[in-house]
């Protein structure tokens, strides 16, 4: 299982490094101890040239020659979202290419700083779930985690039951980071945690989000 403290180090490593949505498989013990972060992740050089690739709006990048990296974006002309091109097509998609080359005892990790679009991931006829079958399919024995960080502006309570749906399918995970990060499974109690969920927050908290999501569309 999961431990969530050797994931917060992941993510935290993940958004340092502007990964924003990406795949990545690591070895089991990196994801069930907080004391043995050895990522094989890109060198330097190359997380610089993924950056540019990505800036450059290119559909998909991979990150190593052992393929244990995969990022992407969303592409413009299409609009096709970043969850659905690294899912699709099932069999032939990024993931199938990492999953092809790691070991099945590997912790595979998709994640994505935003939440699930719902609308276009979860609620339309070209909904991720057929790729994500197709994850857990391939990988039934294996340590297989989606996780999230920030929750798109549209996310409400009522879309605890999409993420259900997404659990149900393999652990959903939620990431924040305020001074440090922390990371929680989504299914508590066989409920939906709050922890994934919005909750009340002031005026000034809003603004201040607003302004920060305006810094990094700018920087990006």
């Amino acid at each position: 299982q999961m431990n969530p403290a050797a994931l917060a180090k992941m993510i935290q490593y993940f958004d340092e490094n502007k990964m924003h949505v990406n795949l990545h498989a690591v070895s089991h013990d990196i994801c069930v101890q907080t004391n043995n972060l050895k990522l094989r992740m890109c060198s330097a050089g190359k997380r610089q040239n993924m950056s540019k690739i990505l800036s450059l709006k290119e559909k998909r990048v991979l990150c190593s020659a052992s393929s244990n990296v995969i990022a992407t974006r969303p592409t413009v002309v299409t609009g096709e979202n970043s969850e659905h091109i690294l899912l699709f097509p099932p069999g032939n998609s990024p993931m199938d290419t990492l999953l092809n080359n790691t070991d099945r005892n590997n912790c595979v990790v998709f994640y994505s700083s935003n939440s699930p679009c719902v609308e276009t991931c979860i609620k339309s006829t070209d909904n991720i779930f057929p790729g994500l079958a197709n994850w857990t399919n391939v990988r039934k024995e294996g340590m297989n985690v989606f996780v999230f960080g920030k929750l798109r502006k549209y996310v409400g309570k009522e879309t605890g039951n999409d993420f259900l749906i997404i659990n149900m399918l393999m652990p959903l995970y939620r990431c924040t980071s305020t001074n440090v990060v922390e990371c929680q499974n989504c299914l508590k109690d066989d409920a939906v945690n709050p922890f994934c969920l919005p909750g009340k927050k002031s005026i000034l908290l809003y603004f201040q989000e607003m302004l920060l999501s305006v810094i990094e569309l700018f920087l990006s």
